[in-house]
């Protein structure tokens, strides 16, 4: 196997004072705000030196020949309607395969066939919810619940009103069936509380199932001492949120539960078990292509670091130097070969976006942001010597990377990808420009004017409008106007988990208007706890209505570009920011999960023990 590559941080190195290395040569000493932000934590030497061997040809034919014998041994013998295969649970059968499939990562592989087998266990939903086989008209709850999440995130149509007829008259859910004995009645709440997390505006029973089996799972976990595959599963779901459990990250959890008891993973006690064979071939090609794809991304680090290093503004200080982390977000939600130009371009674009907040947020005083911010929305490079030098170094590093963006998307769009993207930045600057303006005027906004510039200044449209306008897919003219609902729920949905997190380091970087100040300014006698829970449940809210979007929204946009919004932006900062600011301070928990999801390879089945 591949050897593990290590990284070192060293102490000095957490939390640096950012003042600016180059010389202004104004003449003149200036007063400037600056962040306490740590330094890059991923030298060049470091990722330059990355060599996997997965990017060999022979593990690919691997993982071909994996493939072939999944699609033979797990999904032919079901892919008929019922009479090739007859058993007692063929509906559990197709469900047990898609959900592997599809969590470990490797279900792009079998599109036609996922299709088939839940068509076929669509028939079979009803009212009543769905049994583990066709030849039971009893639905239980494991299957149910299963059923639910996996037809629901697949894009068909069930009510979640069929988990009431698990409920008593009182309202409280009940485990009485006698196949919900034992391990098989943790493994239904643990189905139950997935599926909770797939909920739709308005459907409370959904949240009430929530709120039952997040009681029942962490009771579960208080009172256990063992750590078995199952409360290892238990925890992971109760750590991570279906919002921050993005696609790559999922793949990697679901190898590291699948591998500590293949065997019990897919079954049902008393039931079925998927065959060890199948569960071994499915676990395997799991890893191979996950490595494979590790592979790709580490080439493309190579690239990203080579720029970094050349880039003139890497010796300016001021700013956050994110560009490995903001890598991370397009590998984790677009991870596949074929997006590998919006991957590398999105982390550049992250590069000039947090060399333009600093600047507006901390570093530029009012009167250089005021000329500023035309020459960097008009791009007027004859204003250029009128800045700082640390300005003009940005201006010239921030116009060079917006042009070679333009121009790849130009190749791909037409000429409207400048257009759009024009449209989109000169917002983006204006926003900026008002925070400032704000700060530079100790002006405290109301909610409503806050809200009305943060989506903007949140960076959003740009950071996800221009890394989709590098994907090579067909986008009507009207693309912006079939985007804006999704568009609108994700700006709005980021800034509260952002303005949540890190309200604390804004107001000692001098910025006076978070979601939170601007909240308890308008509701006097509302304390900061009452405000967090308020946020909290907005944020609730706005994912409901994201999920639903992301599903089922309909206007002819492509799914890739869907996953631009979901997985690549929201998912990513619910990801990044699920305990503390992990991009501002990314040496801890942001840079461990670098290490296993863009640096180490995962062990295969025979090197288990090395993990």
């Amino acid at each position: 196997m591949a050897a593990v590559a290590t990284c070192q941080i060293s102490e000095n190195e957490k939390l640096v004072d950012r003042s600016c290395q180059i010389s202004e040569n104004d003449g003149q000493s200036v007063d400037r705000r600056m962040g306490k932000y740590h330094a890059n934590v991923w030298h060049d030497d470091f990722l330059q030196s990355l060599s996997s061997p997965y990017g060999e040809a022979s593990y690919r034919e691997r993982v071909e020949s994996l493939i072939e014998q999944i699609k033979e041994n797990a999904f032919n013998p079901l892919l008929g309607d019922g009479e090739i295969c007859p058993s007692s649970s063929d509906l559990l059968q197709r469900f047990f395969i898609v959900d592997a499939v599809q969590r470990l990562g490797i279900h792009r592989y079998f599109e036609k066939e996922i299709k088939v087998l839940l068509d076929y266990t669509y028939k079979y939903w009803n009212v009543n919810g769905i049994s583990w086989g066709t030849q039971n008209s009893t639905a239980d709850l494991r299957s149910t619940a299963l059923g639910f999440r996996i037809l629901r995130l697949n894009g068909y149509h069930v009510s979640p009103e069929v988990f009431r007829n698990f409920q008593d008259e009182n309202g409280q859910f009940v485990l009485t069936r006698p196949v919900e004995e034992g391990d098989n009645e943790l493994r239904s709440v643990l189905s139950l509380y997935q599926a909770a997390e797939i909920c739709f505006p308005g459907e409370t029973i959904l949240r009430e199932a929530k709120s039952f089996a997040s009681r029942y799972l962490q009771q579960t976990l208080g009172q256990s001492h063992e750590k078995s595959q199952l409360l290892t599963e238990v925890d992971y779901f109760l750590k991570f949120s279906w919002r921050s459990r993005n696609p790559r990250w999922e793949a990697w959890s679901s190898i590291q539960i699948f591998r500590q008891d293949v065997d019990s993973w897919m079954s049902m006690e008393g039931v079925y078990k998927i065959p060890n064979e199948i569960c071994q071939t499915i676990l395997e090609a799991a890893i191979l292509d996950f490595n494979i794809i590790q592979a790709q991304h580490q080439i493309e680090l190579k690239i990203i670091s080579k720029w970094w290093t050349e880039a003139s503004v890497n010796k300016l200080n001021f700013f956050r130097h994110r560009h490995v982390e903001y890598y991370l977000a397009y590998a984790c939600g677009l991870y596949e070969h074929e997006f590998s130009l919006t991957r590398v371009g999105y982390a550049k674009l992250g590069t000039i976006i947090t060399v333009i907040d600093d600047i507006f947020d901390t570093y530029g005083t009012y009167d250089e942001l005021i000329h500023f911010k035309e020459a960097v929305i008009n791009w007027d490079m004859s204003m250029i010597n009128r800045f700082p030098k640390f300005m003009q170094i940005c201006l010239q590093f921030t116009h060079e990377t917006y042009m070679e963006l333009a121009d790849e998307a130009e190749k791909i769009h037409g000429p409207r990808a400048r257009k759009w993207m024009q449209e989109y930045w000169t917002n983006l600057i204006l926003a900026e420009f008002k925070d400032a303006e704000w700060i530079a005027t100790d002006y405290r906004p109301t909610l409503d004017e806050y809200l009305k510039n943060a989506l903007d200044s949140s960076t959003v449209p740009v950071v996800t409008l221009f890394p989709m306008l590098l994907i090579n897919t067909s986008l009507p003219d009207d693309i912006l106007e079939r985007i804006k609902k999704i568009e609108l729920d994700v700006m709005l949905g980021c800034r509260l988990i952002d303005d949540c997190k890190d309200f604390q380091e804004q107001l000692e970087n001098g910025e006076n208007a978070s979601w939170l100040d601007c909240y308890i300014r308008d509701n006097p006698g509302t304390t900061m706890e009452q405000a967090l829970e308020h946020a909290s449940i907005l944020t609730e809210l706005h994912m409901e209505e994201l999920t639903k979007d992301f599903l089922f929204y309909e206007k002819d946009i492509p799914t890739c570009c869907k996953k631009v919004y979901f997985d690549c932006m929201y998912r990513w900062v619910a990801f990044l920011w699920r305990d503390i600011d992990g991009f501002s301070t990314s040496f801890k928990g942001t840079k461990d999960d670098i290490m296993k999801l863009l640096i180490n390879p995962i062990p295969l089945i025979s090197d288990k023990r090395n993990m």
